[in-house]
């Protein structure tokens, strides 16, 4: 006897065998049932969800000899002819190899004859949206008033490329991607049936790497029965080139606290077992997904088991919702630039070693996680200034009257600057209730600017910074002189902006001497 995969033996026979479809399958039976069934329709869906198999479902429904409640009885010789193929009233046409008006043309033709044996001839055009934009033209007089004896089927995977004209003109359904929990369900009853011993964990990786297709999750499972052993969750990691969870979970611990030197040794774990890393680090980032839903709703619909929940549960913990934001983009990103690297290692190690050291990393997502942890430590009083601080800066209260600033000394540059750089870590302690502005200042470098304090950022990621200290001069000049009496006239610069006005200084520029020659009327 022929050997048949899984997808085919186990091909849906009734409506009621369609799994996750309900909402499609049950608005045909009642149609069927009524005498009302239409006469085109179209199936919309990704791939594996069951819509040719309805297709093949309703051709024989419509057709059969004596229908039980809506479905083909599967016993008649209607039903038993168009099962094996030879009854050949029902047409099945490949849009993608036959996307010619000169197709359509000969359908058309063709349909214009009664159908042989059964009642109605059934025209099934999968991946409709292949046709040329002539062949849908030529289609459209057919689906308006075809003859009584024809009914379509269309099926497509990309819906949005069917002509509005096409698409009035049949009864729509979309089919929806099957949960993970339908597709184990079917997958176990099929291991049942078959005789085979597998893992319930095992089963639903299988359903889970699926992603709604249940022909996927039936090809996945066909080779694991074939290596004629227990199907278990190892062997199926293995064979599907994915990490365990575990391994997930305990990078997402590492990231959480910083850790790049627990990260390096996670994806070293990991490849030495072989493992493909883009699948693990999507993966991952669905976990990362999973800890963003808790961390703002408390709970999460995730498809990790109990266990497994409990920890990302608690790795969320050490998670903040822009940390979480950021890590998912950056590693989405890593996932679409490893796509084109030869070694894609290197991608997604410096991906995940830019999640625990954010501080070199200049982005305003990076900028906005760090300030959310700054707040975070506030908040629970768990907070040191990077530089020592001299002695504590005491608050004056309200009614206390100003003291008298002293007067501004006549000082050289250097002296001017050594007394400022001898003061910034009260300056700095002064600004901490500014959470922005102490921030942007952590890294800056202080110069001097034709007796003015100048601010000196880097220019790669320092413009925000800038932009944040600009707002917060006066506050900055003001703790400057509190603690040094001295008029600093705060101004910021990029790297750049100073290098460029330093040159201008120091160098000669001849076109002064012309600009500054007088100028004498001439008659």
């Amino acid at each position: 006897m022929e050997h048949q995969t899984l997808y085919r033996k186990w091909r849906p026979k009734t409506f009621d065998d369609v799994v996750g479809q309900e909402h499609v399958t049950q608005t045909i039976k009642n149609e069927i049932k009524n005498n009302v069934c239409g006469h085109a329709f179209l199936f919309c869906g990704t791939r594996g969800t069951g819509k040719t198999s309805t297709a093949r479902i309703l051709s024989k429904a419509v057709n059969c000899e004596n229908p039980i409640d809506g479905n083909p009885c599967n016993k008649c010789a209607t039903c038993q002819g168009i099962e094996n193929g030879s009854i050949m009233d029902i047409i099945e046409i490949d849009a993608a190899s036959n996307s010619g008006v000169d197709n359509i043309r000969s359908l058309r033709e063709e349909a214009a004859y009664t159908a042989a044996v059964t009642k109605y001839k059934i025209y099934i055009i999968d991946e409709v949206h292949a046709l040329s934009r002539d062949a849908f033209n030529a289609l459209l007089k057919l689906l308006e008033e075809p003859p009584a004896h024809v009914k379509f089927v269309l099926a497509t995977t990309e819906a949005n490329k069917v002509l509005g004209t096409i698409s009035s003109r049949c009864q729509c359904f979309d089919f929806k991607r099957i949960t993970p929990e339908d597709i184990y369900g079917r997958l176990e009853y099929i291991c049942n049936a078959e005789g085979i011993m597998a893992e319930e964990k095992a089963l639903r990786m299988i359903a889970q790497h699926a992603d709604g297709s249940l022909r996927d999750a039936l090809s996945a499972l066909e080779p694991c029965i074939a290596a004629g052993r227990e199907i278990d969750t190892e062997f199926v990691a293995e064979f599907l080139g994915r990490a365990e969870n575990h391994s997930v979970i305990e990078l997402c611990d590492c990231i959480g606290r910083n850790d790049a030197a627990g990260v390096i040794s996670c994806i070293d774990e990991v490849c030495s077992r072989g493992k493909n890393l883009s699948p693990f680090i999507e993966t991952l980032i669905r976990a990362m997904r999973d800890m963003l839903i808790i961390s703002v709703s408390g709970q999460c619909k995730s498809d990790f088991d109990e266990a497994e929940y409990t920890q990302i549960s608690e790795s969320a913990k050490n998670y903040s919702t822009e940390k979480l934001l950021f890590a998912i983009k950056s590693l989405s990103e890593a996932v679409s630039t490893a796509r084109f690297m030869t070694n894609p290692r290197v991608v997604f190690e410096a991906a995940l070693i830019k999640l625990c050291t954010k501080n070199n990393d200049g982005s305003y997502d990076a900028l906005l996680s760090r300030i959310a942890e700054l707040e975070k430590k506030i908040e629970s009083g768990n907070i040191t200034v990077s530089q020592p601080v001299s002695k504590a800066v005491p608050v004056k209260k309200e009614q206390e009257e100003p003291k008298p600033v002293p007067k501004k000394p006549d000082l050289p540059p250097s002296e001017f600057l050594n007394k400022i750089k001898g003061a910034w870590p009260e300056v700095m302690n002064d600004l901490a209730s500014s959470i922005l502005l102490f921030t942007a200042l952590e890294n800056v470098e202080l110069r001097e600017e034709n007796g003015k304090l100048a601010l000196t950022f880097p220019d790669e990621g320092g413009r925000a910074m800038q932009d944040m200290v600009s707002e917060g001069i006066d506050q900055i000049d003001a703790a400057i002189k509190a603690h040094t009496g001295l008029d600093a006239n705060t101004v910021t610069r990029l790297e750049s902006d100073f290098s460029s006005f330093t040159v201008k200084k120091v160098g000669h520029d001849p076109m002064e001497d012309i600009m500054n020659l007088p100028i004498t009327n001439i008659d």
